[in-house]
């Protein structure tokens, strides 16, 4: 009785211990967030005071508990299956593992609406309803307020000068409630967002020089406040094929290709720009076998996946010689949960292709594009054609028992790893 007593009694302080260690940690993210000049002065402060308070109530309750159970009765056994370890599905946080404190605190204070909003990434017109966002203003406040979107994507007419744009992303960042990504799409080649000119994909044939190309890229970025990236593009393609891909790619031998792939992604995670490969499982993937796959297109994603490549874009490239359907590959579990995460082993986060594309749009509404997709084990839903619409559609499906909230939790908690791993890695 007493060696259960003290088993139970150091249960209990090692998670007071993690919970309060959290709290700590986000104080000193906030801290880092500052240093690099991400908020705003009004953010901070909010921000700082809240996160005080929490830490103070924790210590105080901390304090409370351990005086309670000293001066309690006799130590009564917990009744066998009582404990949250016991709950079907739960898997209680790894106590030596920093990260996963930190985001399981977190979650714990998210509501599931919150959950569910910060599984989609979005225009920042699409909420704001403005024209062309070049500012984050009022507007702004209220549209990431009332939709705490897990991030937004930025397109070259939202780019006017580096210093536009660098405050209106340190804007925007300090409205969110939340951390969220800030997205824009820019492979080597591409002058865009101020960017000077780079040999294109297809110039680079040795895996230096694409780490010194998109290292610069990554670098750029970063000093905006960027911190993901639509690239590399990780398809092959031969001279004749896909003329949207052209000069895009690293060729038409995956093999080749494979090396500098990699690279690309080593540069940018190095500078803690996460990279999105574009785009699973590959242009020509329509006509061919899983064997076949798995001895061109995959070695590519294999290499990457090895690498620890933080996302995967899937598109709506239709395999039936894989999934036996017309389903595109975005939508499919065949393709995402047994092609994507069990045979290539890819634990990171999926990210669909931009869901207002016609080839979902001619044949699903929003609403049902975004809960296939996460039924097929999608985590971001990338800017459905009418976001509110999506939004309610996985709303409705998690009220209605279509999507389990321990799924929504499962993607949540793979974004919030990416989101949080360059902190805990600085620290």
């Amino acid at each position: 009785m007493k060696d259960e007593k003290t088993s139970r009694q150091e249960r209990r302080r090692r998670r007071l211990r993690n919970q309060i260690f959290a709290y700590l940690i986000l104080i000193l993210m906030i801290v880092m967030v500052i240093t690099a000049g991400f908020f705003g002065v009004k953010g901070i402060v909010n921000y700082v005071n809240d996160y005080n308070e929490k830490v103070n109530r924790v210590i105080g309750e901390a304090e409370s508990s351990a005086a309670a159970e000293q001066d309690s009765e006799p130590y009564i056994e917990e009744m066998p299956g009582s404990s949250m370890e016991a709950i079907e599905g739960y898997t209680p946080p790894v106590d030596d593992d920093p990260l996963d404190t930190l985001i399981e605190s977190l979650l714990s204070s998210m509501t599931m609406e919150e959950m569910i909003a910060g599984l989609f990434v979005v225009t920042p017109e699409s909420i704001t309803g403005v024209g062309t966002a070049v500012q984050a203003g009022e507007g702004t406040k209220t549209a990431v307020t009332e939709n705490p979107v897990g991030g937004l994507v930025y397109a070259p007419k939202n780019f006017n000068t580096p210093e536009q744009f660098t405050e209106m992303l340190a804007n925007t960042r300090s409205f969110a409630k939340y951390p969220i990504f800030t997205i824009v799409s820019a492979e080597c080649g591409s002058t865009d967002y101020g960017l000077e000119t780079t040999a294109k994909a297809s110039e680079l044939t040795d895996s230096d020089s694409v780490r010194q190309v998109y290292g610069t890229i990554a670098s750029n970025l970063a000093s905006y406040g960027i911190d993901m990236n639509l690239a590399p593009v990780a398809e092959i393609v031969s001279e004749e094929g896909d003329s949207s891909l052209q000069g895009r790619t690293f060729g038409s031998d995956a093999a080749v290709a494979a090396p500098l792939v990699n690279a690309a992604v080593q540069a940018m995670q190095e500078t803690e720009v996460s990279a999105v490969l574009q785009k699973f499982p590959g242009a020509g993937a329509g006509s061919k076998t899983l064997e076949e796959l798995k001895n061109s297109e995959f070695v590519i994603y294999d290499m990457a996946i090895q690498g620890g490549v933080d996302c995967i874009m899937v598109s709506h490239i239709q395999v039936n010689g894989v999934t036996g359907d017309d389903t595109p590959s975005s939508l499919s579990s065949v393709m995402v949960n047994d092609v994507l995460r069990n045979t290539l082993g890819f634990q990171g986060v999926v990210m669909t292709d931009y869901l207002d594309d016609s080839a979902i749009t001619d044949n699903y509404s929003s609403a049902e594009a975004a809960v296939a997709a996460i039924q097929a084990g999608a985590d971001i839903l990338l800017a459905p054609e009418d976001y509110q619409e999506a939004y309610e559609g996985v709303l409705q499906a998690v009220t209605d028992g279509t999507i389990t909230q321990e799924r929504i939790h499962d993607s949540v908690y793979r974004i919030y790893r990416i989101k949080y791993k360059n902190v805990i890695e600085s620290l």
